[in-house]
């Protein structure tokens, strides 16, 4: 979509332009960045993926735009695994009502749609990065579809979830694994050298730190959130601890 936009027009967007591209150095995006959001009314939606074109200068704008008087506006954060900041997230998110931020597998994008009336889009292309400045209604409703889609399913970020020190968090690693695998609580326990009592308690705290009603949802939320390495199926199906032998009478 930055793409094809992109080729309908040059430099910085002026007017009421519907789509107009902007140029891709850092400073002109940021330029942009700042004059959009400052048009905010109601509503700011933000897209961080994963190695998209200008992630860190939309984030560095929504930070100060965050910390200079923006959190009366409801705003909703959509990163990749590898663009979610818990030092952003500890920083703004704590007591602001009006501040969300969600974990999915997005595409390589960077975006602020600003009042579900103005966007700016950056992405990389086969032909290098783009830039669009946008308000053609149907475009904007196109993204904000899209965008609403992915929120609803994507992983609710809570700056509660803190596992303490590094020796827990290397007790709890393998206790998130096990619920995705589906291990029981007798072998997770044996391996863990721990009662099976402890070992639901254990359970009980990580699934209230990650919000997740099942166990299996608990595994999920963790690899989602980056708690877990990227295990390949293979691997995590073969490696579970399993049940002893049993002897037959």
């Amino acid at each position: 979509m930055a793409e094809s936009a992109a080729g309908q027009g040059a430099g910085r967007p002026r007017g009421n332009s519907w789509v107009a591209a902007v140029e891709t150095d850092e400073g002109e995006i940021r330029t942009a960045a700042e004059e959009l959001i400052r048009e905010a009314a109601g509503n700011v939606d933000v897209v961080l993926a994963a190695e998209a074109a200008h992630v860190g200068a939309l984030h560095s704008v929504l930070s100060e735009w965050l910390r200079s008087g923006g959190e009366d506006v409801r705003t909703r954060v959509l990163c990749a695994q590898n663009t979610l900041d818990w030092n952003f997230v500890r920083r703004h998110a704590r007591d602001r009502r009006h501040l969300e931020v969600r974990v999915a597998r997005i595409p390589l994008l960077a975006a602020f749609i600003v009042d579900g009336r103005a966007a700016l889009v950056c992405a990389d292309s086969a032909v290098g990065r783009r830039a669009s400045a946008i308000r053609d209604p149907g475009v904007i409703e196109t993204l904000q579809t899209l965008f609403d889609g992915i929120w609803r399913n994507a992983v609710v970020v809570n700056e509660r979830v803190d596992f303490g020190d590094h020796p827990r968090m290397e007790m709890v690693r393998p206790i998130l694994e096990w619920l995705r695998l589906g291990v029981t609580d007798e072998v997770a326990a044996r391996e863990l050298s721990v009662s099976v009592r402890t070992y639901r308690r254990y359970v009980a705290e990580i699934m209230a730190l990650l919000g997740a009603s099942s166990r299996f949802q608990a595994g999920v939320r963790a690899a989602e959130l980056g708690l877990l390495p990227v295990t390949p199926p293979g691997d995590a199906q073969r490696d579970p601890p399993r049940d002893p032998p049993r002897h037959r009478r």
